[in-house]
């Protein structure tokens, strides 16, 4: 119960927010047109996650600006 109210009050929304976010940014070419937001979603929160729950490390801004340095790299249109 306390993990599905969690999930619906807080990771969810937050989750609907950043895929929106990384939509907006495919829309307007700054992102893979074919690259799956929904992977990018899992990709993107699977390491925060990992360090803060798994690993118990802070997650600093350094942690977190390499984490999103690896995603966007990937994401990142081919010519």
């Amino acid at each position: 119960m306390v993990a599905a109210a969690l999930t619906e009050r807080f990771i969810r929304p937050q989750a609907d927010r950043t895929v929106a976010r990384l939509r907006s940014a495919q829309q307007q070419g700054q992102i893979s047109p074919d690259f799956d937001l929904d992977v990018a979603m899992a990709i993107l929160s699977g390491p925060l996650y990992f360090q803060f729950l798994i690993t118990q490390e802070p997650l600093t801004h350094e942690y977190v600006d390499r984490v999103l340095e690896a995603l966007l790299v990937g994401l990142t249109p081919r010519s």
